[in-house]
């Protein structure tokens, strides 16, 4: 069978490559032929437009740093690797694939996010409309931060839901997705796990050539700089004598910063003593790997991110206030109700997967 995959394979980001290739690879060992779709730009809602202030406001947030040249060093760097390498590698190609597939399936990550500034705006592609397939589904979608009442009061909330109830099948992958798909179409939809989960990533994963001990620190541009969350990490990993590590953004606190291979950065993740994150897809690596870990909720990520740790049993890694970090890096988690949830989840995925993609 034809499969076309319509996510966020052309951002330039870690997990969006990851949760991409996972799915594919997942599909792909279940016998079908799969292409990516690139997606089509919408509508740029009032709220949430593009401007050049926005951009502006964005760089200088990024650069707020002590030394902002060597951030933009960085962030050109993995910009290059992206374009040049790792898209390209995952097969992502210019221009619109508009041939006709048997199943489209829409996901994973954050597709259905429109109360946000992205280049692509409201596209209405990302919910199903004119995509040339037999049939279409989604998988492990989310919406992100965007809630019901910030569908019903940028007034798109009922072409959504027209447009979700024509789908095959929804499946999303956290809390508040699933309440808005149930409230837009009436229905329940499927739950599943981030491809970064599903699939095992056993023979891809490669590990970090270094031979002392790190703690990893993975956020983004512009946060993680509170001088209390510093202060709090840095002591600690003087504390366990640990290097302290950054993948992709720099940071005048830590050791060494890195922009590695996708899977390497898995490696790093697997390879690391403890980590420190404030991200849904740093969060979905660290329990992958069975690591000690703290998470620092921020409010852009609030829902997906809080609901995947209930989901595992892991809300004790959420770290309230700096002063948290190290008690929650020094507790013990039982990774065997972890462990034993994900092979649950897995088999979900393939049950779903096989029952669609007919």
């Amino acid at each position: 069978m034809k499969v076309g995959i319509l996510s966020m394979q052309q951002i330039t980001n870690y997990g969006s490559f990851l949760q991409a290739y996972g799915l594919k690879s997942i599909i792909e060992g279940l016998g079908h032929q799969v292409e990516f779709i690139n997606i089509i730009p919408g509508e740029q809602l009032p709220q949430y437009r593009i401007s050049r202030l926005h951009k502006i406001r964005l760089m200088l947030k990024r650069l707020k740093v002590k030394h902002p040249f060597k951030q933009l060093i960085c962030t050109l760097k993995l910009h290059k690797r992206f374009d040049k390498e790792f898209k390209p590698e995952l097969g992502v190609k210019p221009g619109n694939n508009d041939q006709h597939f048997d199943v489209i399936v829409i996901g994973s990550d954050e597709v259905f996010n429109v109360a946000q500034i992205t280049w692509f705006g409201f596209s209405t592609q990302l919910f199903g409309e004119s995509l040339n397939a037999s049939k279409v589904i989604s998988y492990a979608g989310c919406f992100g931060a965007t809630t019901i009442e910030k569908l019903k009061e940028l007034g798109i909330d009922k072409k959504i839901g027209e447009l979700m109830k024509k789908m095959n099948a929804v499946s999303i992958r956290d809390k508040n997705s699933r309440d808005v798909v149930k409230s837009l179409t009436g229905k329940t939809p499927h739950l599943n796990i981030d491809p970064v989960i599903a699939y095992g990533f056993d023979t891809e994963v490669r590990l970090p050539k270094i031979n002392y001990k790190y703690l990893l620190v993975y956020t983004y541009p512009g946060r993680m700089n509170d001088s209390k969350e510093v202060k709090a990490i840095t002591e600690f990993a003087r504390e366990k004598n640990l290097k302290i590590i950054a993948i992709a953004n720099y940071f005048d606190w830590v050791d060494e910063v890195v922009t590695p291979h996708p899977f390497e950065v898995l490696g790093y993740f697997k390879n690391a003593q403890y980590i420190v994150t404030d991200t849904f897809h740093g969060a979905v690596m660290s329990l992958k790997y069975n690591k000690p870990f703290a998470v620092i909720i921020r409010d852009m990520n609030s829902n997906k991110l809080t609901f995947l740790l209930e989901q595992f049993n892991l809300s004790s890694q959420i770290a309230t206030t700096p002063e948290k970090l190290k008690s929650i890096l020094s507790s013990e988690i039982d990774y065997k109700i972890v462990n034993d949830k994900i092979i649950t989840e897995q088999e979900s995925t393939l049950n779903y997967l096989n029952q669609e993609l007919i």
